[in-house]
């Protein structure tokens, strides 16, 4: 068994995209551009919420920096009121998370999720899972497929990256993994299905079989 394992948090712990596509939706309305499904917002995710919103709003590159900074956060204002709405864990996952910690596991979270918002989930769907960090977007801090700031962490608990486990459902997190050094698991239930993470070193179909991993 792993000593640590490394979760990405929307369409790897949770189903988040009505969530995350209403916030943006909100958005899109009050510009009066055309909103999209949460179908499409599932191949608009994988590199947080700035690109989420250069994929769904028409102008969004022709905005200034500024501009662009000002939709982050409007969108991070609206989510953090509604990122609870209908967002709740994929099926056997709290579980597995409980089984993992029970074993000794130590457990983290790496997501490229506004950071505020990640605890915000994790605090409220994972309220008996002691994640030893959470680590999300905050401005000017590398973010995914860069592993330094998982790196560190593990580090600091003493953790050889060779005996952690990086779970997600996206590239960017399967290249997260490999260039820190770390098994990359996919998990085929994720926004964009199991093609997405085809170049993973496992590829798990339930939760459950977290637990078989050697």
């Amino acid at each position: 068994m792993k000593q640590a394992y490394v979760f990405d948090l929307d369409g790897t712990l949770t189903d988040s995209i009505c969530d995350i596509g209403d916030s943006v939706n909100y958005l899109l309305a009050q510009r009066g551009l055309p909103l999209h499904t949460y179908e499409e917002y599932r191949t608009y995710m994988g590199m947080g919420i700035g690109v989420t919103l250069r994929k769904a709003m028409p102008g969004y590159d022709g905005l200034t920096l500024e501009e662009q900074a000002a939709l982050r956060g409007a969108y991070t204002a609206h989510n953090e009121i509604h990122c609870l709405d209908k967002t709740r864990p994929y099926a056997g996952m709290s579980e597995t998370l409980r089984a993992l910690q029970e074993r000794g596991a130590i457990l983290g979270i790496f997501t490229n999720k506004p950071e505020l918002l990640g605890k915000k989930i994790v605090a409220e769907l994972f309220k008996e899972i002691q994640f030893a960090f959470i680590l999300g977007s905050l401005e000017g801090a590398s973010m995914k497929p860069n592993p330094g700031r998982v790196l560190a962490e593990l580090k600091k608990l003493g953790i050889e990256p060779a005996r952690t486990v990086f779970v997600g459902d996206s590239k960017p997190d399967i290249d997260t993994a490999k260039n820190g050094g770390m098994t990359s698991c996919g998990v085929s239930w994720g926004f964009m299905g199991p093609e997405e993470v085809k170049g993973a070193d496992l590829i798990v179909s339930h939760p459950r079989e977290l637990l078989d991993i050697p």
